[in-house]
């Protein structure tokens, strides 16, 4: 059987479920969980799937780390900010020059993202010769 999200879901269910009511069950759970699964479902879950157990009977706290990062592939203030689509102020200016532009009016705008804006806006005014 595939392991499918309901498949998934469906086991995590029952084996809620029993550990719920059945405290050797339950600690079988937190011992190895693969065995728990295969027990009360018959589903073998693949040995290099990693499943974490915790116990809300327990303090604990899990720590998600990020991937790692090394420092030579990390990206520059002004790379991240092109990746991330620029500024606020940029896209305002984009959209103010593209207002001013599309009024049929052109000039010195604040930012090339203004002047940009300011272009588009003219050239959508110019009308379409259609053959």
């Amino acid at each position: 059987m595939a392991w499918s999200k309901e498949a998934v879901e469906e086991a995590v269910s029952k084996v809620g479920a029993r550990a719920a009511a059945d405290l050797e069950f339950r600690n079988l759970c937190v011992t190895n969980i693969h065995e728990a699964i295969q027990q009360e479902t018959g589903l073998e879950v693949p040995a290099s799937f990693k499943i974490g157990v915790l116990d809300q009977s327990s303090y604990s706290l899990s720590i998600i780390l990020p991937k790692v990062q090394l420092a030579d592939s990390e990206l520059t203030e002004g790379e991240l900010d092109s990746v991330a689509g620029g500024s606020k102020q940029g896209a305002t200016d984009f959209f103010d020059g593209l207002a001013t532009g599309l009024s049929g009016n052109s000039g010195p705008q604040n930012s090339a993202e203004g002047e940009a804006g300011n272009a588009i806006g003219l050239i959508a005014t110019i009308p379409m010769i259609l053959s």
